[in-house]
């Protein structure tokens, strides 16, 4: 098994207040015991906290533990981030058409780049029914996210709706779950 990640993108914190809901957030993830208070190289050799010890409690399957001694969080803070899988999937509000990034990536990445410059009005046009969706607002199976503050789960298997739900309720903003393997 490669490495793989999940990411919690908050969706609608400012970047001047991400820093602050990022130090707030890790403080409630080591009081709840998921990740432990101090940073190490647990993330592809780099900085970020590892699990502590109840990290099961965020799991879909708490009974696989398999993951513990390769995995962390990384917390993701700046201006404009955009958090994406490999390739990635969206899914068209209007008509339900699966949208392969991979096939469409030219337009959509034209549409990121808007985004990345500043444009909160950038939009990518469905290339099945050709209605036109802020780039932010689409989701589906393997969206991407887009926002200042995201929390990188590195090698921690599935991680439970309830969890994300919480993390969500935690942030109190809208979020979305970004998810790969390498």
């Amino acid at each position: 098994m490669g490495d793989s990640y999940q990411i919690i993108v908050d969706r609608d914190v400012l970047a001047d207040d991400a820093p602050a809901l990022a130090e707030r957030m890790r403080a409630w993830l080591v009081e709840r015991g998921i990740i432990q208070a101090t940073v190490s190289d647990c993330i592809l050799g780099g900085p970020g906290y590892r699990p502590g010890p109840a990290y099961a409690e965020t799991l879909e399957d708490p009974s696989d533990l398999s993951f513990q001694h390769s995995a962390g969080l990384r917390l993701n803070v700046g201006h404009r981030i955009v958090f994406h899988a490999v390739g990635g999937q969206v899914t068209c509000r209007f008509c339900a058409a699966q949208v392969d990034l991979a096939e469409h990536g030219e337009t959509w990445g034209e549409s990121v780049d808007a985004w990345y410059a500043g444009d909160d009005a950038a939009a990518f046009t469905c290339p099945v029914c050709g209605r036109s969706e802020h780039l932010t607002e689409w989701t589906g199976r393997w969206p991407w996210g887009f926002g200042s503050l995201g929390l990188e789960f590195w090698n921690w298997t599935p991680l439970s709706d309830r969890f994300v739900q919480e993390v969500a309720k935690e942030l109190r903003h809208r979020t979305t779950l970004v998810s790969s393997e390498l």
